[in-house]
């Protein structure tokens, strides 16, 4: 027994110096070297996501910004305390006129293949905002959470459409600014904690060198088959991956269409993609058995019929 004690106490030990060890001057990582230090981790599929050097990016169809368009900060404190019709009319009539700074504009592209059922290998290229959708100029914007409703009025009058869940997690294996989440837990529906978080995503990007394509600040309205299993007055949102590429939010559909926090983020892609060489538009890809894979990971998705019965302009 007095063998067994002494062993024990030594191991004890023996833990206790390997904790003191590793804690010792142990570096604090900015957010930026932690990002890159689990990049091969994010990236278990490096060659599936990435934003290729070989190709540009778009612009978002969107009408130029006006010079008499308010700011960001302008623009919260004339919604704070609005209904959420009334403020959701605000946002649509601000992004529908072009007040959006320049970051949303540019669709980044993201490259991914995958094989189909045949053993063939398919290489996709889709346009994705380079960062959430906001209303104001760069150097004073704010990041809009939108219901769903009102985002497809937004992505409909600019030719883009909405993430799938597939997609979601592509953009953030391919991003090259992986912010870590940053929840908060009070006042989640007021306009003013939207602000505080597009506050907080501004402060965590300054130390990241690389912007073309920012992931990580928010979760994504998606389109998903999902869908059809609910009510036609849900949401879906999915995503607000961390670092090491796991999202905190599966896919949801417990709220209504009409609930709208700060952590929703708006994030639209180009309906027009790239699939092996040729221009295509996504919903026929995602139609498509062969080819549906690039962009879906729920089998077939018909975006035609979701669009029809669910969030609806």
């Amino acid at each position: 027994m007095l063998s067994f004690k002494r062993t024990l106490a030594m191991c004890l030990l023996c833990v206790v110096a390997v904790c003191t060890w590793l804690s010792a001057d142990e570096p604090v990582l900015t957010e930026y070297e932690a990002s890159t230090l689990f990049d091969e981790q994010v990236r278990l599929n490096r060659d599936q996501a990435f934003v290729p050097d070989d190709m540009e990016a778009k612009t978002l169809a969107a009408p130029p910004r006006k010079p008499t368009a308010i700011s960001g900060s302008e623009f919260v404190k004339s919604v704070v305390g609005l209904p959420i019709a009334e403020r959701e009319s605000a946002m649509l009539r601000e992004l529908l006129s072009g007040n959006i700074p320049n970051a949303p504009r540019v669709l980044t592209p993201v490259r991914l293949q995958c094989e189909d059922t045949a053993g063939n290998l398919h290489v996709g290229t889709v346009f994705a905002m380079s960062d959430y959708l906001a209303v104001g100029v760069d150097g004073d914007s704010f990041r809009v959470p939108l219901s769903p409703n009102v985002a497809m009025q937004v992505a409909e009058a600019f030719g883009t459409m909405l993430l799938t869940t597939k997609l979601s997690d592509d953009i953030f294996a391919a991003a090259t600014a992986r912010l870590e989440p940053r929840p908060l837990t009070k006042d989640r529906e007021a306009v003013a904690t939207f602000f505080e978080h597009h506050r907080i995503i501004e402060n965590q990007l300054s130390g990241f060198p690389d912007q073309r394509l920012v992931a990580g600040t928010k979760k994504d309205i998606v389109f998903s088959n999902a869908l059809r299993k609910q009510k036609s007055d849900r949401v879906a949102i999915y995503g607000w991956h961390t670092n090491v590429g796991q999202p905190i939010q599966g896919l949801y559909l417990g709220h209504r269409d009409s609930y709208v926090d700060y952590s929703h983020g708006v994030r639209f892609i180009s309906e027009q993609v790239v699939v092996d060489g040729v221009q295509m538009q996504i919903m026929d890809v995602l139609k498509s058995l062969e080819l549906y894979r690039l962009f879906s990971n729920e089998g077939v998705i018909d975006l035609q019929e979701l669009r029809e019965s669910y969030y609806q302009p």
